[in-house]
């Protein structure tokens, strides 16, 4: 008796493990659905071919041609002697403009002209935020990574997407994952970013009593309505594979979010205003550019102690405006 119930106590347990078995078959059936990326935006265009997004981009202006500059064209020279002073413990002397090419050389050009490169990176550096005084020559830096890489541009600054994708429901979310997943698919790519104090603007302390008007986060006209989905993009979708680099530009960083811009920006680099052999040279290639002709006796020394504090683009304007055919003649 006692070896028949033993027997059948055995026959009930493996019955019961067969059925548990069976049941986990049926949970793994379940899980070989694939799904697609789940980021803001992507279900609006995930029909859509590249081609056809990419044109899209095109007719919206937000895919440019910008006219080709070379690095060559950032005029400036190492500032051996603020090299030399530089202290970590004290506050640091600028950069200066030959320092400042060495780093986006290695640091933007390099890894999108290279897939090589960019994978053998030890640092995942992908977006960057330019800051300085207007005329520093910030746009012409992003427009030179672009010429020597031969990247497409996409401009999303808050002047060139105001208005746009407006008879769109979640307009922003369309248009950033457009833009990602063209850029991934025409890469090497650039996403440009001018004024980004609009986009991750300061939070401003009113007066008491009074309230100023807010503006909406899904209205077309508020510029950082694209900061979520843009950031959330950029944190999921974008590793050391895809060749895409986010530059943000600023004249104004003091009125833009310090913490915002330190959470989505990997690095920051400084454009000061030029010292004075910068702008010694600077003036020289300048006058020269527009045909101006200079003499031995020249006083080219003068001209770049009295214009510090003076901008790149100050100093071309005003070769534009004094050198004029007339004057150039006689």
């Amino acid at each position: 008796m006692i070896n028949t119930e033993l027997e059948n106590m055995k026959m009930l347990t493996a019955s019961s493990k067969k059925k548990k078995k069976k049941g986990k078959k049926k949970k793994k059936g379940k899980k070989k659905k694939k799904k697609g990326l789940k980021l803001p935006g992507f279900k609006m265009i995930k029909d859509m071919l590249p081609p056809d997004i990419l044109k899209d981009l095109i007719q919206n202006d937000i895919v440019k041609k910008l006219p080709p500059q070379n690095l060559t064209d950032f005029i400036g020279e190492f500032n051996y002697i603020h090299s030399m002073l530089d202290d970590i413990k004290e506050c640091l002397y600028d950069p200066s403009m030959a320092l400042i090419r060495q780093l986006v050389t290695e640091y933007i050009i390099f890894p999108l002209g290279s897939e090589m490169v960019r994978s053998r990176i030890l640092e995942d550096i992908r977006s960057f935020l330019f800051y300085g005084p207007a005329g520093t020559g910030k746009t012409l830096i992003v427009r030179a990574c672009a010429t020597e890489t031969n990247s497409l541009i996409f401009d999303i600054s808050p002047a060139n997407i105001d208005g746009k994708y407006a008879d769109v429901k979640k307009a922003e979310e369309k248009m950033i994952a457009s833009v990602m997943v063209t850029a991934k698919e025409y890469q090497p790519s650039i996403i440009y970013i001018d004024e980004m104090e609009k986009i991750m603007p300061a939070k401003k302390k009113g007066k008491k009593g009074k309230k100023g008007k807010k503006s909406k986060k899904n209205d077309p006209s508020n510029p950082s309505r694209i900061k979520k989905v843009l950031g959330k993009w950029r944190t999921k979708f974008m590793n050391e594979t895809t060749r895409i680099t986010i530059i943000g530009c600023t004249s104004m960083p003091e009125e833009g979010s310090k913490k915002e811009f330190k959470k989505f920006f990997d690095k920051t680099i400084y454009f000061p205003f030029p010292d004075y052999t910068t702008r010694r040279l600077m003036w020289k290639n300048f006058i020269e550019k527009h045909n101006g002709r200079l003499r031995s006796d020249f006083p080219l020394s003068t001209l770049a102690h009295i214009s510090e504090g003076y901008s790149a683009g100050t100093i071309l304007r005003t070769c534009k405006k004094v050198l004029t055919e007339y004057r150039v003649k006689n």
